[in-house]
């Protein structure tokens, strides 16, 4: 991002963990918002447990390429994935769930780390599932530029089952209220 207010993200997992539920969602938000976005999915033929990444950016200004070789966030969800820490700026943020991934092997001591019990804090509200949903509420307010609503609407509107719901909804709220 070229100074204007905005974030790009680069949020690694493996596949069936949500990483690209995540920056779908958080896309959705910011246009839902008027914001400039793109979402860059990638991932490999494997239904789980292949690695499955993308690249979110939100702009108050337009977005000229939605590729980003060292984004100012990565999120990394897996131990497996951990080689992606070495994709963040220097002293950008990295930010890990550390329920499956030690911040001791992130081997980073120009970046800012931010570790959060994505899975634990999920299970305790009900289902491990929902670790991306606390990390999409970490990433909501440390983005500076998306509302917290925007992002509840987004996520309400593609959960079907009424439970999942207020999981998710305690999952997103749990994540955003992990930072001051």
């Amino acid at each position: 991002m070229n100074g204007e207010r905005g974030i790009d993200i680069f949020i690694a997992g493996i596949g069936g963990q949500g990483a690209l539920t995540v920056g779908n969602v958080l896309a959705t938000a910011a246009a839902n918002q008027g914001l400039h976005t793109t979402w860059l999915p990638i991932y490999g033929v494997e239904k789980r447990g292949g690695e499955a990444t993308c690249t979110v950016l939100l702009s108050e200004s337009p977005i000229e390429a939605p590729v980003v070789g060292n984004p100012s966030t990565v999120v990394i969800l897996h131990p497996k994935i951990l080689h992606y820490a070495e994709k963040v700026r220097v002293k950008g943020r990295l930010i890990l769930n550390t329920s499956l991934v030690d911040p001791s092997e992130a081997a980073r001591d120009d970046v800012e780390i931010i570790g959060i019990p994505a899975t634990e804090m999920a299970a305790e509200l009900g289902s491990e599932q929902a670790a991306n949903v606390v990390l999409l509420g970490l990433l909501v307010k440390l983005s500076g530029i998306l509302s917290l609503d925007s992002v509840r609407e987004v996520l309400e509107s593609k959960q079907k089952d009424d439970r999942l719901k207020e999981i998710n909804k305690k999952a997103l709220q749990a994540g955003y209220d992990f930072v001051d």
